[in-house]
């Protein structure tokens, strides 16, 4: 990098830079904290420093905290399902079974006689 790009570099107000760790593979991410860096290679480099050094750590990500948007608490029933969708859960199963064993038996018996 030359001196031109370091000193655009130190000129650049820094940014805030949200620092997310995966201790292990298969993990989640977790936000482990902040960094105030200029652009995402040095958000990188200060991540590493700060929060990868004494822990174990397989992956580091770095977003910055202006681009992080999320709901509040206030906006639950957003998530909440639209329609009931009961049909999908196992327990309708068993009474289904019945149903068709119930039909089966009833066209057997009139065979049967």
């Amino acid at each position: 990098m030359g001196a031109e790009a370091w000193e655009r570099r130190l000129d650049t107000p820094p940014d805030v830079w949200a620092v997310f760790l995966q201790a292990r593979k298969r993990d989640p991410h977790v936000h482990v904290g902040d960094v105030h860096a200029p652009d995402a290679e040095m958000a990188l480099v200060l991540a590493k420093e700060n929060y990868a050094r004494r822990d174990p750590c397989v992956t580091l990500w770095v977003v910055r905290a202006a681009e992080i948007h999320t709901t509040t608490q206030d906006a639950a029933e957003m998530f909440e399902p639209a329609i009931d969708k009961s049909y999908r859960f196992g327990g309708s199963y068993r009474r289904q079974q019945q149903v068709y064993r119930s039909a089966w038996r009833l066209s057997h018996r009139d065979e049967d006689q």
